[in-house]
C-alpha cells in the first residue's frame, strides 16, 4: 500500500505532463498521497429522485430519465437539447459544447440516470452539463453526497474528484501488509479511529443515508445546520482527519526527536576576545526592559556554554526581539564566527538590515544581505565575502538556505517567524557551521499548554514587557452601522501625518473554489469593494490595496510605499497578508473590518501592526450583522487585554472545531491534516509516544522501524534520516 502511495501522480489517468504541474502545485507535491490528503471543505447532500416541481433552483439532482428527443441548434451559439421524460415533469439536458459521439450514445428510448444542478429557466427544468449520465439500472453506483474540494491552477471541481476517486481505487486494491501500521492499537481501540487506508477513504467518503436531511455542511465551520444528523456526518469525517492528523503529528515528532537525540549538541568553548556588546547596549538610544536584559543574559550564558545553543525566544507583539537577536549575533562575532539572521519576506529582511546597520553604526561590523531579489553580480560578490568571512552578519530570505552559500566560520543562526521554516530547512541552515548556536524567534505567543508538545526540550524565553516609549493601544468596538464615523476620523488622522490600516476579512485562499461568491456566502466585507469606496471617499492616490493573490514583489512595492514617512499612501487596504513585524511608526489606526470572524491571536497580532512609534494608537473593531455571543465575548477580550500570552490561552479555549476565519494561528506550523487550535492532545500524545519509539530504536534502523521511516517520508522528514546516517 505505501508504495503506491508513493506513486506520481501521472500515474493517474488523463494526467500528462500538462496537468501535473497545475495538480501538484494544487496538492503540495507530485504523489498520490498528496492528492489524498487534499481535504474537501465542504458537502452538498444530493437530492435522490425527487419530484421536479418541488426542486429548487441549482440544487444538485439525481433523476431517472427516459429520453424522448433531441433537438439540434440552428445557430451554432444556441446549445444542444435532449428531451426527458420523467414521472414529475419533463427535463431538459442543456450542452453548450459536445464531443464527438457524445450525443450519439445518448439515443432516443433509453433510460438513463442523471446527475446535475437543477434549474428552471424560460419555465423549463433545465440540467447543464450533467455531471454524471448512466443507465437507469446503475442509478445506485451514483454518488449521494458532493464533495466539494478548494482549488487554483485551472484544475476543475468534477476533474479533482474524479481523480481522488481515481487514487482511492488504487488504495483499494493495493496490497494491505498488516504490520504496516505505526500507530498503538490501544490508542486506535481507545479512539475508535479507522485504519490508515480506511481513514484516508473516508475522509473523501463521509458516511450519509437517505434518512438525514441536512442540505449540506461545512467540515472547517460550527455554522452547520444544527441537526443530529448533520453532527453525525461531522463527527464520521472529524474521526478520519483526527486519525490523519495524529500521524501527521506523530512524524514530525519523530522527526524533532531523531534530529535532537543523534545531533552532537557539545561544542568547544570559545573565548570571547572582544566583548562588542558592551559597546553595543552603552550606544543605545533608549532604555531595555527587564526581560530584554534577562533574555540577554539567557544567550550569553548558552553562547559561552560547551553546549550548542537552541533557543526559542517568544516575544509578544512589539516586545523588541531584535535587540536580543542583535545582541547574540554580536556575541558570535565577538568569537571570531560569522552570523545569519533568516527571515521569510524580503521586506522583512530589508527592515532587519538597516535597523542592524542603524543600530551598529558604533561598531566595525560588516552587515550585508542576500535575497531572493539580490542581482547575479551582487550575489557573487556576497558568496564570496561570505566563503572568505568577510561579512560579520548576513541577512536574508530562503536564499540563504541554497547549497551554493557557504560560510567560513558560521556561529549562530537566527531564524526569525521561525514557524515559516520546515523542520529540515532549519537544520539545512544551520548545518552550515560546525558549532552552530540557533536563536528561533516568533512575535506569535503560544499557550503553554502546548509548548511541551511543540518544543519538547527546547530552552524557552518569554519577552512580555514592552518598551517604556511605547503607549498601550487604545482598542474599540464598534458597529458596521457608524462607518461614516470612522471615515471622518481618519480624515482628521490624515490631516495630521498618520496612517491607516483598513483590514477586510478574506477567506484563506485553499478555501476558495470555483463556485465561492464570497460576498453572497458569507457578507463579508470585500478588500476589493473597499478599496474603491475609499478611494472614491479620500483622494484615490492616497489609498492601497494589498491581497493575497499579488505577487510578491507588487506587494513589496506597495509596502515600501506605505512605510515612507512622505510616501503618498496613507490608509492600506488588505487582506490578512499584512506581515508580522512590519514596522511603520506613523501608522496609528487599523480598521478591521468583520471582526467576530477572527481567532482572537489573529486579531492581537493585527492590532500589533499600529502603535510602533511613540505616538497613541488605535484598533477598531468593526463588527457587522452576525455579531453572535462568542463574537462578544471575544471582542472583549480583546478591548480589555494586550497581553499577548494571556489572549493565546483565551484562544486556545474558545475555539472549539475552528473558525472559517483566522483558523491558522500564526505562531503554530502549518499542517496538512493536523490544527494545533484543537489537536493540542494529540500533540501531546504524539510527543510521549515518539520519545518510546526512539527509546527502542534510536536510529530507526532496525527491521521493525521501517513502518516508522515510511511514516517520515510520507510526510516529508526523510531528510531527518539522511541526516542521521551520514552523522
Amino acid at each position: 500500500m505505501i508504495a503506491t502511495l508513493f506513486q506520481p501522480l501521472t500515474s493517474l489517468k488523463r494526467v500528462g505532463p500538462a496537468v501535473v504541474d497545475n495538480l501538484s502545485k494544487l496538492v503540495g507535491q507530485n504523489r498520490i498521497f498528496d492528492l489524498l490528503l487534499h481535504k474537501p471543505i465542504r458537502a452538498e447532500k444530493i437530492a435522490f429522485c425527487p419530484r421536479l416541481f418541488e426542486v429548487e433552483n441549482n440544487q444538485l439532482i439525481i433523476v431517472k430519465a427516459k429520453i424522448e428527443s433531441h433537438v439540434k441548434p440552428a445557430n451554432p451559439r444556441h446549445p444542444y437539447k435532449i428531451i426527458c421524460y420523467t414521472p414529475t415533469g419533463y427535463l431538459s439536458l442543456v450542452f453548450f459544447k459536445t464531443f464527438p459521439g457524445q450525443m450519439e450514445k445518448l439515443a432516443v428510448g433509453r433510460e438513463i440516470a442523471v446527475l446535475g444542478n437543477f434549474q428552471k429557466a424560460s419555465g423549463e427544468n433545465q440540467i447543464t452539463h450533467p455531471q454524471e449520465i448512466v443507465n437507469a439500472d446503475k442509478i445506485d453506483e451514483l454518488p449521494k453526497i458532493n464533495i466539494i474540494y478548494p482549488l487554483s491552477f485551472l484544475i476543475s471541481q468534477k476533474f479533482l474528484n474524479q481523480k481522488i476517486k481515481e487514487a482511492l481505487q488504487f488504495l483499494k486494491t493495493a496490497k494491505k501488509d498488516p504490520d504496516q501500521e505505526w500507530i498503538n492499537k490501544n490508542l486506535i481501540k481507545e479512539r475508535n479511529w479507522p485504519s490508515f487506508s480506511d481513514a484516508l477513504n473516508q475522509l473523501h467518503n463521509p458516511e450519509i443515508t437517505q434518512s438525514q436531511q441536512v442540505s449540506h455542511f461545512t467540515f472547517f465551520q460550527d455554522t452547520f445546520e444544527e441537526t443530529s444528523s448533520t453532527q453525525n456526518i461531522c463527527k464520521s469525517w472529524e474521526i478520519s482527519r483526527k486519525r490523519l492528523a495524529y500521524d501527521e503529528l506523530l512524524s514530525w515528532q519523530i522527526a524533532i526527536l531523531l534530529a535532537k537525540k543523534n545531533d552532537d549538541n557539545h561544542k568547544i568553548i570559545t573565548e570571547i576576545s572582544e566583548d562588542l556588546t558592551t559597546k553595543f547596549l552603552s550606544s543605545l538610544p533608549f532604555e531595555l526592559t527587564a526581560a530584554q536584559k534577562k533574555v540577554m543574559s539567557e544567550i550569553r550564558k548558552d553562547i559561552s556554554s560547551n553546549k550548542k545553543m537552541l533557543r526559542l525566544l517568544q516575544g509578544d507583539v512589539g516586545s523588541g526581539k531584535t535587540i536580543p537577536a542583535i545582541f547574540a549575533c554580536l556575541l558570535a562575532v565577538s568569537q571570531k564566527k560569522q552570523a545569519c539572521v533568516i527571515a521569510p519576506i524580503t521586506i522583512l529582511a530589508k527592515q532587519h538590515l538597516t535597523y542592524f546597520r542603524k543600530l551598529l553604526e558604533v561598531l566595525e561590523i560588516r552587515v550585508e544581505i542576500l535575497t531572493g531579489a539580490s542581482t547575479k553580480k551582487q550575489k557573487e560578490k556576497i558568496l564570496q565575502d561570505l566563503a572568505d568571512g568577510k561579512i560579520d552578519i548576513i541577512i536574508g530570505t530562503h536564499a540563504l538556505i541554497e547549497d551554493n552559500v557557504k560560510f567560513k566560520n558560521l556561529g549562530l543562526a537566527v531564524i526569525d517567524e521561525q514557524h515559516r521554516f520546515g523542520v529540515m530547512q532549519r537544520f539545512k541552515l544551520v548545518e552550515k557551521g560546525k558549532e552552530t548556536d540557533t536563536l528561533l524567534m516568533s512575535a506569535t505567543p503560544i499557550p503553554r499548554s502546548l509548548m511541551m508538545g511543540l518544543y519538547g526540550d527546547m530552552d524557552i524565553s518569554l519577552l512580555n514587557e514592552k518598551p517604556k516609549n511605547r503607549q498601550a493601544i487604545e482598542t474599540l468596538i464598534t458597529s458596521a452601522k457608524k462607518i461614516e464615523t470612522i471615515y471622518e476620523s481618519i480624515q482628521r488622522a490624515i490631516a495630521k501625518g498618520d496612517k491607516i490600516y483598513w483590514i477586510c476579512p478574506a477567506i484563506e485562499e485553499e478555501l476558495i473554489d470555483e463556485n465561492t461568491d464570497m460576498e453572497k456566502l458569507h457578507g463579508l466585507a470585500s478588500a476589493r469593494d473597499k478599496h474603491v469606496k475609499l478611494s472614491q471617499i479620500f483622494d484615490a492616490e492616497s489609498v492601497g490595496l494589498i491581497h493575497g493573490k499579488m505577487k510578491e514583489s507588487e506587494k513589496e512595492k506597495i509596502m515600501q510605499e506605505f512605510i515612507k514617512s512622505d510616501g503618498a499612501l496613507k490608509i492600506l487596504v488588505a487582506t490578512t497578508v499584512i506581515e508580522v513585524g512590519i514596522d511603520v511608526p506613523d501608522a496609528t489606526i487599523i480598521i478591521i473590518e468583520n471582526a467576530e470572524h477572527f481567532g482572537l491571536s489573529q486579531l492581537h497580532q493585527l492590532r500589533g501592526r499600529v502603535g510602533r512609534g511613540e505616538r497613541k494608537s488605535y484598533c477598531i473593531l468593526v463588527y457587522g450583522v452576525k455579531f453572535g455571543v462568542n463574537g462578544r465575548k471575544r471582542l472583549g477580550i480583546l478591548r480589555d487585554s494586550n497581553d499577548g500570552f494571556f489572549i493565546a490561552e483565551e484562544d486556545l479555549k474558545m475555539r472549539g472545531s475552528g473558525e472559517l476565519l483566522g483558523t491558522k494561528q500564526s505562531g503554530f506550523p502549518e499542517f496538512r491534516m493536523a490544527d494545533l487550535n484543537i489537536d493540542n492532545d494529540l500533540l501531546n500524545i504524539a510527543h510521549k509516544n515518539a520519545e518510546v519509539i526512539l527509546q527502542k530504536d534510536v536510529k530507526l534502523l532496525e527491521v521493525e522501524s521501517q513502518k516508522y521511516r515510511d511514516l517520515l517520508k510520507l510526510f516529508n522528514y526523510d531528510e531527518c534520516l539522511k541526516m542521521v546516517a551520514g552523522g
